[in-house]
This record gives structure tokens, sequence and C-alpha cells, in this order.
């Protein structure tokens, strides 16, 4: 059985790596067609007809998961990992729905299509060969670890996020996680030949030396992390009541998400997008930006993150939430120049999703 769910893991992790590729290849042409490569990030940078474009894509992502009857309530990534399971006959068109949102200038992520992509087709494959529930499961599992490995360019961090997060019930742990490297390792073979770059060293924060007290600024920082999270939280909810509340339907709703994001987008650009690339610039720009406008863009990512949930966007959950320990980081660096950039960035960076991913180990290693 051990030889059967590694050669399983082979076959997926590359469909899995395929997937993942074409999702970001489509999503990148689709960017392209629409927005500016260097933008400009201070505030009011936007141009106003962003407006038109986020309202627009909310009118299309509500048509979409009308007609194509994506689940209301579609489970999220971390539940799918946490339960080992994807429904395999929704997931084409809510992987297209996230597509789309992420085009649309959402305060997304692709790890949501990623995993959802890579478990479907495990689960497809599964239901094909009449598995049994435990085999089913890991080919689950390894399937959603090609996903996201090709997507963080990051295998090893892939499987150790499922270890972290998939209520195992007891299964042999190394049963789960060699499938999981082998198949993770194809997706990520897979992402690299094809685009030839990796999620290391997208960020340069340069180095620096640890010192004791650095130890001590992590408890504060750890702190503050969680007070973001909490923010997040109660955006989440008050969103969430707020859409209740409207009883709009799918298309009207989704467009209202989409304005609002837009109109933050025009007063402050780097609110947009998942983050990463976003991100990637606030650092160049650390010393430019401030941290007044940094705070700023804390503050309004967490409200676009929370109208992109709560309006009927698809996408992920953690690169926005790196994006928000990123920030945060910089913002930490400004008020206070004696911590490193370096220190705070990769500190923030793992302590802001955290508290919402309880997969600290994994997080660590991306960081």
């Amino acid at each position: 059985m051990f030889w059967s769910l590694v050669a399983d893991a082979v076959l997926l992790g590359l469909l899995g790596g395929l997937l993942a590729l074409g999702f970001v290849a489509v999503v990148g042409f689709g960017t392209s067609l629409w927005w500016p490569e260097d933008p400009d990030y201070d505030f009011l940078g936007g141009e106003l007809w962003w407006i038109a474009v986020t309202t627009g894509t909310g009118l299309l992502v509500g048509w979409l998961r009308l007609v194509t009857r994506v689940p209301v309530r579609a489970y999220g990534a971390l539940a799918e990992i946490q339960e080992a399971r994807v429904d395999y006959k929704t997931a084409p068109q809510t992987v297209l729905v996230s597509a789309v949102s992420l085009i649309g200038g959402a305060s997304l992520g692709p790890f949501d299509a990623g995993v959802r992509s890579g478990g479907a087709i495990a689960e497809w494959w599964s239901a094909r060969r009449g598995l049994d529930e435990h085999r089913r499961s890991i080919n689950a599992l390894s399937g959603m670890a090609a996903g996201v490995g090709a997507l963080v360019t990051a295998p090893f961090v892939a499987a150790l996020l499922n270890l972290e997060l998939a209520k195992l019930r007891g299964q042999n742990v190394f049963m789960i996680l060699i499938p999981n490297v082998v198949a993770a390792s194809a997706g990520f073979a897979v992402f690299w030949v094809t685009v030839g770059s990796t999620f290391l060293d997208v960020y340069e924060v340069g180095s620096y030396e640890l010192e004791a007290w650095h130890l001590l600024a992590a408890i504060p920082l750890g702190a503050a992390a969680a007070l973001i999270m909490l923010a997040l939280g109660v955006a989440a909810r008050l969103a969430r009541r707020l859409v209740a509340a409207l009883n709009l339907n799918s298309v009207l709703l989704a467009a209202l998400g989409g304005l609002l994001f837009g109109v933050a987008g025009v007063l402050l650009p780097l609110t947009l997008f998942s983050g990463k690339d976003q991100l990637d610039d606030a650092i160049d720009q650390v010393g430019t930006i401030g941290a007044g406008l940094l705070m700023a863009v804390l503050a309004v990512k967490i409200v676009t993150f929370a109208v992109s949930m709560a309006t009927g966007f698809i996408g992920g959950p953690v690169m926005p939430s790196l994006f928000l320990g990123g920030i945060a980081g910089l913002v930490v660096h400004e008020l206070i120049p004696d911590l490193p950039l370096a220190l705070t960035l990769s500190a923030m960076l793992v302590a802001v999703p955290g508290a919402v991913v309880k997969a600290p180990f994994a997080l660590m290693a991306l960081a």
C-alpha cells in the first residue's frame, strides 16, 4: 500500500503542479490586461477607472457564482486541509471564480485555488479507483500539497502545513508525510522548471547580528500581531453582519464589494491584490513611504480583506495575512529603527498569519 500511495503522489503532484501553473498563468495574463506594472503607491495614487474594473469584476463574480452554482458557503482552503476533503464536483467553478477575483484586484491570494485544484484532482482519482476512506484522505492531502508546493515553490513547507492543519485521527504520520513530500516536490518541479523562480529570496531585507535583547523584543511583537488579527476577526464579523442586513443577491453583493475595495485601491494602491508583489514594493520604498502611510495601508487592508471574503469573492487568506505581517514589520522598524528590518519583517511575517493559521512551524519555515 505504501508504494501505491507514493506512485499516486507522483502522479497527483505532476497534475497538481500543472493546475497551479495554469492558474498562475491565467491570473497573470488577466492582470496584465488591466493593471499597470508600476503603479504609484502614494496616497491617492490610484486611477478612478480602477473602480469601474473592480465593480465590473464584482458583477462578473456574482454572475458566475449564480450560473455555475458555486455553493453559497464554499468551505475555505484551510477547512479543506483540516478535513482532508474537497468536493471535486464544485471545485472547477470555484477555482474559476477565484481566478476572476484575483484578476479583479480582490484582497485575496491563490492559496485557495492551489489547495482546491490539487485536492479535487486527487478526490476524482480516488473516486474513479474506488479507494477506501483512508487512502482517499491521504491522496487528497497529497494533491493539496502539490498545489501549495507549486504556488509557494517550497515543497517541505507544503507538506509540513498539511501535517500541522489536518486532523490525522491516529493515522501513521509517515504514511502521510512521505507521499505529501513526494507530491509537493513533483508540483514544485513542474512549476520551477517552467517559471524558473521560487519564493526564496523574494523579499530582500538584508541581514543582522542577533543580540539577546532581540528575543525579548519578540514578545511585544507577538502581542502586536495578535491585536492585528483580532482586528481582522472583528472586521470580518462586522462585514458578515452588514452583508446579512443588506440582503442583496449575489450579483449586487459582489458588485458592492468590488466598488468598496476599488475605492480603497484608488486611495491606497498597496491594498489591492494578494499583497505578494505589493509587499516587495513596500520594502523597496520603506524609507520614502513613511510609518503613517504604512499604518493606513495596514488598517485599510484589514477592511478590504474582510469585505472581499464577505461579499462573495473567492481566494486564500495566507498571502494577505503575510502581507499584513510584512507591513506591520515595516511599521515597527520605522517607529523603532534600532530593531533591524530583517528582524521585524520576518518576525511579524510569521506572527500575524500564525494568529489565524494554526501552523507555526510551516510559517517559520516559509519566512
